[in-house]
């Protein structure tokens, strides 16, 4: 089995953005977890949002005209670029991009003094093994003030994979090359052993979304 490598995923969303995989006219399972995950941040105008693995950062424009400020990082340097062309073309100046990954989220940007009231994380966790998740949320959430609100909307096993493997690609899995989901028991476990009161929604049998809230 292929070891994570944030090198090498780095390269991958440098040649392929999110907003060309989430392209389409009709709402994919990933993007129904992506619209799920944002709702259930209920953001409101007073919020500090950090938004983990931003891509070319849609996501975080939108919330961008709802709360305070957002803070978007990401491990591609080819889709941040495109996320600021994006933000300046919009007159958005609200929004921040900065390098940064889940394992080292202040590489780019010291995050400790913003204050952040809410974090979102779409599609991107699952490129950590279990170990590294554990160790990321627990900064993530380090970082997170009370009361505060973490929310996942991501590839995660609900049921056996191998009896969904037509659909990886419909649940964008790539079986194991660069994807390594966790039992949703798993995430869950780690959430309420750093304080969080948890809820699950299944989006699909190998997608979900976490809401973690934190008093």
């Amino acid at each position: 089995m292929p070891e994570y490598d944030r090198e090498r995923i780095a390269r991958l969303f440098d040649s392929k953005t999110k907003t060309d995989i989430h392209a389409g006219l009709h709402e994919s399972i990933p993007e129904k977890a992506s619209r799920i995950a944002f709702e259930q941040l209920e953001l409101k105008s007073e919020d500090m949002l950090l938004d983990v693995g931003t891509g070319t950062g849609d996501t975080a424009i939108a919330a961008a005209g709802i709360c305070r400020q957002v803070i978007g990082i990401d491990i591609s340097e080819k889709s941040l670029e495109k996320a600021r062309q994006k933000a300046f073309q919009k007159k958005v100046d609200n929004v921040t991009f900065a390098y940064g990954a889940f394992e080292e989220p202040c590489a780019g940007l010291d995050l400790t003094s913003y204050g952040i009231t809410k974090i979102l994380a779409v599609y991107s966790l699952h490129h950590l093994p279990d170990p590294l998740k554990r160790k990321s949320l627990q900064i993530l959430v380090n970082l997170l003030q009370r009361p505060g609100r973490l929310v996942i909307g991501d590839l995660m096993v609900f049921e056996d994979p191998q009896e969904y493997c037509e659909e990886f690609d419909e649940v964008y899995y790539d079986g194991g090359d660069f994807d390594f989901p966790s039992r949703v028991e798993y995430l869950v476990t780690c959430l309420e052993q750093v304080g969080a009161h948890v809820h699950v929604e299944k989006v699909h049998p190998l997608v979900g979304v976490l809401r973690a809230d934190f008093v």
